[in-house]
Parts: structure tokens; C-alpha cells; sequence
């Protein structure tokens, strides 16, 4: 496994993250303690997020690869640059509230 040089990572301890075989190759990179059930504070996770929305609003749904491409495309390039910025730009509030929670829900 490669390692980042300095790079400490998170992990919201889903079920992809809880196998003995991830857990294995988790034990050499630097882990930041985190709670279970913690919110996603990964901005990539909120455009995510309203990526979903968008396509469970659209009037046809994808039947093909192809066509769900199309669609998450369109999706993407409509998200407001204002929305991106807003996500990051509350990062620091966002970090705050959940240590201010202990890890729990924030409301974000």
C-alpha cells in the first residue's frame, strides 16, 4: 500500500470500512479517531448528495451506463459554483459543531 507522506486520514466506520481485510490494511496508515455514526463532514459527500437529489427528480430515469453518465453530468455541471463555495467555506464551522457535539449529529 502506498503511503502519504504526512497525510493522516478519517473514516466514518461504515460497513465497507469494518471487514477484517480493511481493517488489515487500515492498520498502516495514520487513522484519525472518529465516532461511529459521525456525520460526513467530506464536502465531495454533500455534492454528492445534491447530485442525488437531482436525479431523483429527473423525469426519466436511467435504464442504461450511458444514459445515468449523461444525467450525473448534467447534474454536476448545474450545481451552483455559490453552493460549492458555501460548502467550503462553512468547513470550519462544520469541524467546529462536531467536536462541539462530540461527533454526534450537527445539523449540517
Amino acid at each position: 500500500m502506498n503511503s502519504i507522506q504526512g497525510g493522516v486520514f478519517q473514516q466514518d466506520n461504515a460497513r465497507p470500512h469494518t471487514p477484517v481485510v480493511t481493517q488489515h490494511v487500515l492498520q498502516s496508515v495514520d487513522m484519525l479517531p472518529w465516532p461511529a455514526r459521525s456525520p460526513d463532514l467530506s464536502p465531495i459527500e454533500h455534492v454528492w448528495n445534491i447530485i442525488g437529489r437531482q436525479l431523483q427528480r429527473h423525469p426519466q430515469s436511467a435504464l442504461t451506463v450511458p444514459v445515468l453518465t449523461y444525467q450525473m453530468q448534467q447534474a454536476w455541471n448545474s450545481i451552483p459554483q455559490t453552493d460549492i463555495r458555501h460548502l467550503y467555506d462553512t468547513m470550519h464551522a462544520r469541524l467546529h459543531a462536531c467536536i462541539q457535539n462530540a461527533g454526534d449529529y450537527t445539523g449540517y
